[in-house]
């Protein structure tokens, strides 16, 4: 495989049979130089020619054990590249472990790196919320229901890329024990789009309000809601078919009410641990439609009202952002309610929560609504989690559906101690942390009364 890289580099992959392993099945990397994966790399291309004046980096490891026959005195080895996936990704959901720790493979098309990072992302925003008291101690339980079963999706795209990989390339259409570049193109794209989150799918839990039941969607954790009591929530895909339940928000251009200026919609999901209802207001000028929208804003304001601190701004834990249809030019952000809008004593009225899907002056017509499969006269109400992932989709009418989604993830905000500024202080639903110890939150920090120092020789990642 050969990958261009920045500066005029490139990056060879070379599968080396060149040194036999010996016979605990180890290869020799002493024996491996520059050399001699150049002479490896000039015979697969050859009767092309391969050369070099600068060697930027090398390297030579083995996934897995070698397997060792011997045949008439020649020695065949072929690697079993080590393929495995964790039984468990944390001990009582205190000590968490990610990326190689539980996951291991080929190191082909960049998984390594990119599903690790995804790993913790995932479970970054869900620690945050815990420790300062936010959200519920049970929704650190999907951070294996979700992971695992993408390590696991993971290990089953690397086995067939793997063998893609070291197979041999067809001669033509009709060498049907050679690997056809097409194919082997098809599962580098899929590949890509694995490795980079667009096309990881979550399954219902708590978190996605998707149908079906969370233990066979995910790794087998029981993660739904009726398993902490709460209500069961579906959303309602056909009023966003473009809004994938449990996939990433995609992106499309829309442009600012206020300044017109053009923005890619996923820059305003920013990763701050805040969740985002993104309303989909439709046509506003239509009297039905604004009333519509009038109605949902004033019953889905004691939502947010319910788990924002006293003292802390209105969009301090679910931020609302809007995406309207009608013509920029015949409404302006004070045509929506104050709460789409909210106002700050020092920073004023904000000006970057609604948007409108319209063409730009400079960069073309994203057509959010159209590419969001989303209906321009009725519009919608999406949940984006703090990660971008899609927790639901509902109608403008399904505010008890809202507030039922976020009754079984978030604490209301007067269960908790807060200061006066509305920072969080304490919290009483964290006495309910697994193992009944005492856990407390003091200054944004969590600190266990009861825990001892961690070993650092046992390798834990946290």
């Amino acid at each position: 495989m050969v990958i261009p890289r920045e500066n005029k580099l490139a990056r060879l992959y070379i599968q080396l049979t060149e040194v036999a392993p010996d016979a605990s099945g180890r290869a020799d990397r002493s024996k491996i130089t520059p050399d001699t994966i150049l002479k490896a790399a000039q015979k697969i291309i050859a009767p092309y020619k391969l050369e070099y004046d600068y060697c930027d980096w090398w390297t030579a490891y083995q996934i897995g054990p070698w397997h060792v026959t011997r045949d008439s005195g020649i020695v065949y080895a072929n690697i079993k590249i080590g393929q495995r996936v964790g039984t468990n990704f944390s001990k009582d959901e205190r000590i968490f472990l990610a990326g190689d720790a539980v996951h291991t493979h080929s190191p082909k098309a960049g998984q390594g790196m990119n599903v690790s990072m995804q790993d913790t992302f995932n479970l970054a925003w869900k620690i945050g919320l815990v420790v300062n008291g936010i959200a519920k101690p049970h929704i650190l339980k999907t951070y294996q229901s979700e992971r695992r079963r993408i390590a696991q999706d993971l290990i089953d795209f690397d086995h067939r890329f793997s063998r893609l990989f070291s197979g041999r390339p067809a001669k033509d259409a009709a060498d049907e024990a050679g690997v056809s570049m097409s194919v082997f193109k098809e599962a580098f794209e899929k590949g890509n789009m694995f490795a980079s989150g667009i096309a990881v799918d979550y399954g219902a839990s708590v978190l996605i309000a998707k149908p079906g039941n969370a233990v066979d969607q995910g790794d087998g954790t029981d993660v739904g809601p009726e398993s902490q009591g709460g209500r069961k929530v579906v959303g309602k895909q056909d009023l966003a078919s473009g809004i994938k339940l449990g996939m990433r928000f995609p992106s499309f251009k829309v442009l600012n009410q206020s300044d017109a200026r053009p923005w890619h919609f996923a820059q305003w999901l920013k990763a701050d641990g805040r969740f985002r209802i993104v309303l989909f207001a439709g046509d506003i000028t239509k009297s039905e439609q604004k009333a519509r929208v009038e109605k949902f804003c004033s019953t889905i304001e004691p939502v947010l009202q319910k788990y924002t601190p006293q003292g802390a701004p209105k969009h301090a834990v679910i931020q609302i952002l809007t995406i309207h249809s009608a013509e920029r030019q015949s409404v302006d952000i004070f045509s929506f309610p104050e709460i789409l809008r909210p106002f700050d004593d020092k920073k004023g009225w904000d000006y970057d929560s609604i948007f409108v899907d319209a063409p730009s002056y400079h960069e073309g017509f994203g057509e959010a609504y159209k590419n969001y499969g989303v209906d321009k006269a009725e519009g919608c109400v999406v949940i984006s989690r703090p990660d971008q992932y899609i927790g639901y989709v509902g109608s403008l009418e399904d505010a008890a559906e809202i507030e039922s989604y976020f009754d079984t993830i978030l604490i209301p905000a007067n269960e908790r101690k807060v200061e006066a500024n509305g920072k969080i202080k304490e919290s009483t639903e964290s006495k309910e942390m697994p193992k009944s110890k005492e856990f407390e939150v003091v200054n944004g920090k969590s600190k266990d009364a009861t825990a001892k120092p961690l070993d650092a020789a046992a390798g834990s990642v946290m």
